[in-house]
């Protein structure tokens, strides 16, 4: 039988679910955590997480809270099911109550997304110093554990780190110092998180109406279709100091495999993780204030002249001929892209089919610069951190690339490597996640790395599966 408490703990305006249940298990004073999560839980094994955690029904049970109290107030599952159905937000909401977090997530949409959770908390150096005066004690508030939030929403100080760990229950440390040197950019994406973390939910079709009349209005749409390559360009430069981190380097990446941020609007029961309305919001509008009036009043369209759409083809035909009598001129290839808008490659090929010789301008690059470059492209860092690093453009660094057929094969190698072992990792941690294991559920619960496993990788595959499934 679970211990009953005679005492229900104190709990705080936007606390955390993980800081409530860690405070409770710290309080039962026992030889180790294992037994006092025994003692309070009447289980040792259960994983300590504020997103959609799976003990809300055992923490209902010595905390003095209901269920849905737990979950709206204490959790961020209003934040994760923010931009979900009624209906989807209804069945999340029932398979945590059955203790089925991981199924949750992907009703969710949030293990297809691949976008990967805080592995550490963090907390406000000024607001653990006055929990601490306040009520003698620190705690963990659900505002600063939001994705991309690096800063406090009421002091505006950077927010201290520290690494989440299973076995060792952690809180705010007091007598950290407050760093006020955070960015623009920076306060406007912890300003519209705050803003989300207050929201109850928003309606799917509204939402994308907002966001298309504004695209719109500022030329990055028409009526009949989304400027995609141009929405992707702008948001890569409007978040270019966030270009390091790697969820938003996934989803701004110039890669086919990812259609964001068109793809918000390709599928009116898709479920799409909250950074993307982060990144679109924040680029989008000024501020919450603007925002919410977008929302909520349905900013008008400016007035849009109808034009016939040109066929692509036409398009693409123009493009290549222009290019052509800019080759002839004696334009350098740098002046070609640029006025024709065109990749380098493509401006290559009209020259080589019509055996004209590319005029190169004299390159700003020195050898040594050079050599620096072909050192990070051998060990396959990424175009955009290497231009970055040397204060480049990235179309300097791709210049370099674009004549060493060598590098660019071992780069696809490394990326091949990286994406196995990423696929790898996330097997087997999946499979830690399972409460009674099988082949079927492990498959169902990270279909994409199995799939891409069972077609790049199908050896370990087998091994992996023969090693921790017995026959039959």
């Amino acid at each position: 039988m679970m211990r009953k408490k005679q005492i229900y703990p104190r709990i705080y305006a936007e606390e955390t679910v993980y800081s409530i249940a860690s405070r409770l298990v710290l309080n039962d004073v026992s030889s180790s955590i294992s037994q006092s999560m025994l003692n309070v839980f009447d289980n040792k094994n259960i994983q300590l997480d504020s997103i959609l955690p799976s003990f809300i029904n055992r923490l209902s049970l010595v905390s003095g809270c209901s269920h849905d109290e737990l979950l709206d107030k204490y959790s961020l599952f209003q934040y994760y099911t923010l931009f979900s159905t009624e209906s989807v937000r209804a069945q999340a909401r029932a398979l945590l109550l059955k203790e089925n977090s991981l199924d949750a997530f992907k009703i969710l949409g949030l293990l297809a997304n691949r976008i990967s959770c805080h592995d550490v908390h963090q907390f406000c150096p000024l607001c653990a110093k006055e929990q601490e005066a306040k009520f003698g004690e620190t705690y963990w508030l659900r505002a600063h554990q939001l994705p991309l939030t690096n800063s406090c929403y009421k002091h505006r100080c950077r927010l201290v780190s520290m690494p989440k760990q299973r076995k060792r229950l952690v809180f705010p440390s007091v007598g950290y110092e407050p760093s006020f040197a955070i960015s623009t950019l920076e306060h406007k994406l912890t300003s519209f998180n705050y803003a989300f973390s207050q929201a109850h939910h928003f309606d799917p079709v509204r939402l994308r109406q907002a966001y298309a009349v504004r695209l719109i209005n500022q030329g990055l749409a028409t009526t009949r279709f989304v400027r995609h390559s141009l929405w992707r360009e702008q948001m890569r430069v409007y978040f270019d100091e966030y270009m390091s981190h790697d969820a938003v380097f996934k989803l701004l990446q110039n890669d086919t495999e990812y259609a964001f941020p068109a793809s918000i609007f390709y599928n009116d029961e898709a479920n799409h993780h909250p950074l993307k309305h982060l990144l679109i919001c924040t680029f989008l509008f000024e501020h919450v204030d603007d925002f919410i009036d977008a929302y909520t009043q349905k900013e008008p369209l400016e007035v849009v002249h109808s034009e016939l759409i040109t066929p692509q083809s036409e398009i693409d035909e123009l493009r290549q001929s222009t290019a052509l009598m800019l080759l002839k001129q004696g334009l350098s290839l740098r002046q070609i892209i640029q006025v024709v808008d065109v990749s380098a490659a493509t401006v290559r090929n009209i020259a080589r089919q019509h055996s004209i010789s590319l005029k190169e301008q004299e390159r700003k690059v020195s050898d040594s610069i050079r050599r620096g470059i072909t050192i990070q492209l051998i060990i396959g860092r990424h175009v955009a951190d290497i231009a970055k690093k040397f204060n480049l453009k990235k179309g300097d660094v791709e210049q370099i690339l674009s004549g060493q057929p060598i590098i660019k094969e071992l780069r696809r190698r490394i990326r091949f490597y990286r994406h196995r072992q990423q696929a790898r990792r996330a097997l087997i941690a999946t499979l830690y996640t399972l409460k009674t294991p099988t082949i079927t559920l492990l498959r169902r619960s990270a279909d994409k790395e199995y799939m891409w496993l069972f077609k790049h990788d199908k050896s370990w595959l087998n091994s992996f599966k023969k090693l921790y499934f017995k026959s039959g």
